[in-house]
This record gives structure tokens, C-alpha cells and sequence, in this order.
């Protein structure tokens, strides 16, 4: 399910609001707070007076020359297929990684200081012709050939890049060329308050010609398309370096395990590459089923909360990352089962359950705008009056359940994923160890939207 999209629906439903109660629509960003010790000097780069050019190409090296600007730096100046129109250059030097805003989780904090070697990432996202011939498959139908491939998995997108000879990109390299470093922004000898872009194209808010995303609204989503759209075909959403599609389109993978304290205190890193090991992932950038705030540069996902909208774009480092002092992701399994309140039959085309965090709560109980879920499952309904599900859960903190069946119909009622009812467990409940024997109602969601008796 589109993340945000299930807390939309709850809502509307029938425990939630008052039927007077708008439904929240995703807070403009506040202002990020700004420390001193944030303020990292820019180390000066070498000139660029005498750049090779070996390919040929009329692009100079940019391991060579790294202070060339991205728009003419040759990320492999042994091919001349390479050129800034399908990589671009990201150079040395630090940035700030992270929020600490109003719309931030607390995966996002706190804002601290990373610095990177250069490295180079795809112009765009991998779109379906390039990997269908990664795989030795026929080309897609020309009406799909520019879009992006959609509903990888993490392994599949690792692959991917290992096969063209490049690599995923880490976390904090993704976040870099999306946010940019620290030499643009006021003083580009240093950090400074204007680094802290909250979107790739700077600090206007997200519309549907800069991100492929989906609106909030009274009666549910308002998509730009419903559905991704060619690589590359929002120019005016170009992140820093001139990447495109940074914000939007498809959930882009990275090559950390994911882990929500890996930030720490803190404390600066350089070339920081999250946990040595860990079944969980990160996914960046949201996608066209998720709302405004997912397109944050500083915006956390991970694939224990996955839809189909996950694609790849790759990287080519200079450098080996570096482990973050951290443990994996210690994951308990809560189990139990999903059953509509009317003993009818659960059919559809999908079966959501998902967990919340209680710290992730607004006062009346509902998910705050743009906080990601801890953890969801997509089940394929099984057509019985009761479904069981296995869900994993990061351990520790109390958390709040619910579902949601996609009966493959939409009205003004609820969005499709919520078409066949929506539920949740009327209390919280903690996971520090396995849970058994739970049980979620879902009931339909009354025409209009409006919470039921």
C-alpha cells in the first residue's frame, strides 16, 4: 500500500473522527532548525585548467578534474557512451544529511554532517527496455519502453547494477545528489543554512510538474497520473546535480540495510554505508502512489513496507563505503488474523496489514502526515471469512495495527486499497517479543467517507 495512503483511510473510519473532522492533508515544511556545528568547511578541489579526455567524447574526466561541473564531467572517460547525459558527476565533500522538521521521522534525525568521496549516479531511472535487455528478455511494447521498471525487489535491483558494472547507491549518496552538497548553497566554502534543500529542485513545495506523486484530499488521492510516466519527462524537478525523477515516479532502492538509529548522535561521517549486515533495505525518493511528503530528500523508507512502485537507478563510487557502528535490525514476528466485521468472505485483490509506531501518533491517534509505517504485508485475499498473517516487526516500541482490503472497486467512499473496509486494534500493543492470537476487524467505509455509527 502507498505509504501515507492507509492512514488517510483510517481516517475515515468508523472510530476515527467526527464527521465535521477534515482529513489531514500533509503540513508545508517548517523551517529547518540550524546549529553552528553544522557549519563544515568545503576543502577546495583541484583546478581544472589541463582535464583529459581519452574517449574523445568532448567531456573531461571527472576522477581527473572532480571540481568539473556535472553538467560536462565524464564519469567513464574509457567509454563514449558515458557522457553527463546518462551519469552525473557528484563531486567530493560534505553535506547535510537528515531533518529535524516538522514532517521528519525520527529515522531522519538528527541533521549532521557527511562527507563523501565523488561518486557518479544515473541521470535517470532504470526504465523497462534497459532492463528487459539486462535480463535477456524481449523488449517491452513501445508505449512501455521509456517508462521505469517497476516492482523490483532489492536483490533484483542490486543484480542490475552489478551487471552493468556499477553498484546500488548508498543511502547517504542518494540523499547528496538529491539534496546537494554543501558548496551550493550560500557559502559554498562551507555549510550553511541554505544546504538544507528539503526538495530536489529546492524549497517549493511538490506539484505535478516537478514530482509524479499523488495529493491528499477530503475524499482520497489525487494522483498526477496513477501510475508511473517516462523517464526523465519532468525537467523542472532536476535535483542539484541534473539528475531527473529524484522525487516521485518509483521508490528508488539503495544499498544499505536499513536501520532507523543509524544517524547515531550525530557524531559526522564520512563515506558512511548504514549496517555491516541486514535483511531490511532502504527505498528513497516516493513514488507516484505517495503523497507530498514522501518527496523530502530526507524522507526514510524501507522494504518491510513495500508496494510495487520500486525501481533503480545505479552508481559508480570512487570509494568503498564505510560500515556505520551499528546492529542489525532486530525484527519479532506479530501474528494473528484479519476477518470483516459482517462474516462476509475477504476477496479482492489485496489484503494490507500494517504497523504503526505509537510515537508516530497525532493526540487523537491517527499516523502523522508524511511518518512512515514500521512495517506492512501484502496479502492476496484468500476468499475465507478469516485470513491469518504473519507480520515482521522491528522490536520494541508499542505499536498500532490495522488492515485494509483492496476489493479492487474505489468510490468516494475510500481509495482502492481501503474499498473493501478498513480496521485497526482498538488498543496498542508492544513488540519486544512475538505476539500470537491477534485479531482485526475491517468494516466498509459508509458513502462519502463518513464514520458509521
Amino acid at each position: 500500500m502507498p505509504l501515507s495512503l492507509l492512514a488517510m483511510i483510517l481516517a475515515c473510519s468508523p472510530e476515527a473522527r467526527s464527521p465535521a473532522a477534515p482529513v489531514p492533508l500533509p503540513a508545508v515544511p517548517s523551517a529547518e532548525p540550524w546549529a553552528e556545528s553544522l557549519a563544515a568547511p568545503v576543502p577546495a578541489l583541484p583546478p581544472t585548467a589541463t582535464c583529459p579526455d581519452a574517449d574523445g567524447d568532448g567531456f573531461p574526466s571527472a576522477l581527473v578534474c572532480p571540481a568539473t561541473a556535472p553538467e560536462q564531467a565524464d564519469c567513464d572517460d574509457t567509454a563514449p557512451a558515458v557522457t553527463p547525459a546518462t551519469e552525473r558527476w557528484v563531486r567530493p565533500g560534505p553535506f547535510l544529511m537528515g531533518s529535524a522538521g516538522g514532517e521528519a521521522g525520527r529515522d531522519e534525525q538528527p541533521v549532521h554532517v557527511v562527507t563523501l568521496s565523488g561518486f557518479c549516479l544515473d541521470r535517470l531511472e532504470v526504465d523497462t527496455a534497459s532492463w528487459a535487455a539486462a535480463r535477456g528478455e524481449a523488449p517491452p511494447p513501445p508505449d512501455r519502453t521509456p517508462l521505469p521498471a517497476e516492482g523490483l525487489t532489492w536483490e533484483q535491483a542490486r543484480d542490475l547494477c552489478a551487471h552493468l558494472g556499477k553498484a546500488l547507491p548508498t543511502e547517504a549518496q542518494w540523499e547528496k545528489a538529491a539534496r546537494g552538497g554543501c558548496e551550493g548553497g550560500q557559502d559554498p566554502a562551507r555549510c550553511d543554512p541554505g544546504d538544507l534543500r528539503p526538495y530536489p529542485w529546492g524549497d517549493a513545495p511538490p506539484d505535478c510538474a516537478r514530482a509524479n506523486h499523488a495529493s491528499a484530499g477530503p475524499t482520497g488521492p489525487r494522483p498526477c497520473r496513477g501510475g508511473a510516466q517516462p523517464v526523465g519527462a519532468l525537467p523542472a524537478g532536476a535535483g542539484p546535480y541534473g539528475h531527473l525523477d529524484l522525487a516521485g515516479n518509483v521508490w528508488e532502492y539503495v544499498a544499505d540495510p536499513y536501520h532507523p538509529a543509524v544517524y547515531g548522535d550525530g557524531t559526522p561521517r564520512t563515506d558512511p554505508g548504514g549496517p555491516a549486515e541486514g535483511a531490511v533495505h532502504g527505498l528513497r525518493g516516493g513514488a507516484w502512489n505517495t503523497f507530498s511528503a514522501n518527496m523530502r530528500v530526507a524522507n526514510r523508507f524501507q522494504d518491510l513496507v513495500m508496494g510495487s512502485a520500486a525501481g533503480v537507478r545505479c552508481a559508480r563510487p570512487t570509494a568503498a563505503s564505510v560500515p556505520d557502528a551499528v546492529s542489525p535490525l532486530d525484527l519479532v514476528a506479530v501474528r494473528g488474523e484479519v476477518a470483516r466485521a459482517d462474516g462476509a468472505v475477504l476477496a479482492g485483490r489485496a489484503l494490507y496489514v500494517t504497523a504503526f509506531d505509537a510515537r508516530d501518533l497525532d493526540p487523537t491517534g491517527m499516523p502523522i502526515p508524511g511518518r512512515s509505517p514500521l512495517a506492512e504485508i501484502r496479502l492476496e485475499p484468500n476468499g475465507a471469512a478469516h485470513q491469518p498473517f504473519d507480520l515482521p516487526v522491528p522490536r520494541g516500541p508499542e505499536v498500532l495495527l490495522s488492515a485494509a482490503l483492496d476489493a479492487g472497486t474505489s468510490g468516494p467512499a475510500a481509495p482502492p486499497s481501503g474499498s473493501g473496509g478498513v480496521g485497526r486494534l482498538d488498543h496498542l500493543v508492544r513488540v519486544d517479543a512475538d505476539l500470537e492470537g491477534l485479531r482485526l476487524l475491517i468494516a466498509p467505509l459508509p458513502p462519502g467517507g463518513s464514520p458509521a455509527p
